[in-house]
């Protein structure tokens, strides 16, 4: 797998996502290295934002809070995998029963790009902060679409659409909730 590989999976439903098919990692495998590592990076990142840039985002919110919006969003993180894992196996139709862990494994990969995009949080600029995690939110669509036409739709474009629209939807309203719990706090 080359490094632009992961670039290409967001518009191909073939480069890298062949590779992904063959593989049959177990839910804790798939845990460990793809959720634990981004999730555990993200939250890092809001208590960096909040050490040395607090003031820019909530001034009046004290650092120790900041670390429990932090907790809270890894927390929430490792819930929604699971559960968008559960939103994927049920929302595809297939003729034969499909691997609750190759659904945990695209639900472990879609977040990829949201979670990377707290990255963006070493510049103190909430416009650009929020720019770059609407980007990772619509990098994540086309994780899902491509992701399920890969792995679980092949031939059936229509279908896969209709189901990537489902998953997404219920992940972006995931998202926002998610959201709306690390905003609450800090009001």
């Amino acid at each position: 797998m080359s490094l632009l590989t992961p670039v290409r999976m967001l518009i191909s439903s073939e480069d890298g996502w062949d590779e992904l098919a063959r593989s049959h990692p177990s839910l804790a495998a798939s845990f460990g290295k793809v959720v634990l590592p981004a999730s555990l990076l993200s939250s890092a990142m809001i208590v960096y934002a909040a050490y040395f840039h607090g003031e820019v985002y909530a001034p009046a919110v004290p650092f120790r809070q900041w670390c429990y919006v932090a907790l809270l969003f890894l927390l929430v993180s490792w819930l929604c995998v699971p559960l968008m894992g559960y939103v994927i196996r049920h929302s595809v139709r297939s003729t034969r029963p499909l691997a609750y862990r190759d659904c945990y494994r695209l639900a472990a990969i879609a977040p990829l790009p949201i979670w990377l995009s707290a990255l963006t949080l070493m510049v103190p600029s909430p416009l650009f902060n929020l720019l770059a995690g609407v980007t990772g939110l619509f990098a994540s669509a086309g994780l899902i679409l491509h992701g399920l036409d890969a792995l679980f739709e092949h031939d059936h474009w229509v279908r896969t659409l209709s189901v990537t629209y489902t998953v997404f939807s219920v992940g972006a309203l995931l998202w926002a909730l998610v959201i709306g719990l690390l905003v609450l706090p800090l009001l």
